[in-house]
């Protein structure tokens, strides 16, 4: 996306669709500086997502805000963090949000592939199982920064509660 029209010369200096970066060279100093706070890593300021499972004695409830971060910057205000697995599963993602995000998708197709190859849903231990061997699967990318980190619920029909990993 090239811009022009905002300005003398944006459209020779900046041919991107970074807001961030077009900040940088029109505006300098409105752009975010880290090093204008000290070190914000010394700071040992809490982070992470909202996403969280309760059990009752008759199952789970697992809920999820919808707010996504990139470093110190919103990144979106409308990211679903919450996603049904089955009709007695769900799986709430954290972490890098794309690899986050397609380990729900599959984990939910993994699902209805075995339903439907062996003819009965997996019990929920298997299941966590499944998602223990996507996670291992994901390690060498969580090792260069993509970590994703999954928070698992189910009704057991065979134990007749919910579980939670």
């Amino acid at each position: 996306m090239r811009f022009s029209g905002f300005g003398s010369g944006r459209d020779e200096r900046y041919d991107g669709s970074s807001f961030s970066e077009l900040l940088q060279i029109d505006y300098p100093h409105l752009a975010f500086d880290p090093g204008r706070y000290g070190n914000l890593e010394r700071l040992n300021v809490p982070h992470g997502t909202t996403v969280l499972a309760f059990k009752f004695a008759e199952g789970v409830i697992v809920a999820g805000d919808r707010l996504a971060t990139e470093g110190l910057r919103v990144a979106s205000r409308d990211v679903q963090k919450v996603y049904a697995t089955d009709d007695h599963s769900m799986i709430a993602i954290a972490g890098a949000a794309g690899p986050a995000i397609e380990m729900a998708r599959i984990m939910r197709i993994e699902l209805e592939h075995y339903e439907k190859i062996e003819g009965q849903p997996l019990e929920l231990d298997g299941k966590a199982n499944k998602l223990s061997q996507m996670i291992r699967a994901n390690l060498p990318a969580a090792m260069q920064g993509l970590v994703v980190v999954p928070l698992f619920a189910g009704y057991d029909l065979r134990r007749k509660q919910g579980r939670m990993w």
